[in-house]
């Protein structure tokens, strides 16, 4: 039974780890389609959003199957239950990512000029992602932690390239439309960032069993003092 088991939760986490890919491989090629302004990719991105949610239906059922027919111990339990969270934040991020496309789409024919800033708080996001994902492969709760770190640097970006699109809208000299459009591109760029950083709390859950919100600094000072002295 133990050995079934161990099996069953193998071929779980191989299984997060392709969802993992797909979301990974969808988020690059959305920047790489909001750089270029390529209608076509963006295209792409939106046609196959729905096998990211086929996969993670599965997930979803494996995790059921395994709650109803295995005996999991209690970190079994905790993986099963991390997974469960961690495939609906890998599911949004491929969401925002399909979101973002719509948006490219709808800003491609007018294109105007983005702010830089934007792609760097882009690639912070998908830098955090991919981090995430690599930390609940490697049960590596220091890389979580960091991932949740650079939320912050996220969301300082954030404000700032808000404020800055208000302050275009109320100038006038863009269209307001597309102003618009860029702002929900920056929010789903935020709550892609927002994910990454959910799952690197899952992954910290799941491997010490301490379930919180580590944006906040006297939080994470006070877990990194407790895997030290583990170590």
């Amino acid at each position: 039974m133990r050995y079934s088991l161990e099996r069953s939760l193998q071929e779980l986490t191989e299984e997060i780890s392709r969802l993992g890919g797909m979301v990974e491989e969808a988020l690059d090629k959305t920047i790489f389609a909001l750089r270029e302004m390529d209608v076509e990719l963006a295209g792409e991105i939106v046609a196959h959003d729905d096998e990211i949610d086929n996969v993670e239906n599965k997930i979803e059922k494996q995790c059921m199957t395994l709650f109803a027919l295995q005996q999991p111990l209690a970190k079994d339990l905790r993986l099963i239950g991390s997974a469960l969270k961690m495939i609906t934040d890998l599911e949004r991020i491929a969401d925002q990512s399909a979101d973002i496309s719509d948006l490219i789409i709808r800003l491609a024919p007018k294109p105007i000029k983005l702010n830089p800033q934007i792609f760097c708080m882009a690639e912070k996001a998908r830098s955090m992602v991919g981090r995430s994902i690599d930390a609940f492969i490697n049960g590596d709760v220091e890389t979580a932690q960091k991932v949740c770190s650079d939320d912050d640097f996220v969301d300082n970006l954030f404000n700032e390239l808000t404020m800055d699109i208000a302050m275009q809208i109320r100038a006038g000299n863009e269209s307001i439309e597309q102003l618009i459009d860029i702002m929900f591109i920056v929010k789903y760029l935020e709550r892609i960032a927002d994910h990454a950083t959910n799952i690197g709390e899952w992954v910290v859950y799941n491997e010490t069993g301490k379930h919180r919100h580590l944006q906040h600094p006297d939080i994470r000072e006070e877990l990194e003092q407790d895997t030290e002295e583990k170590d």
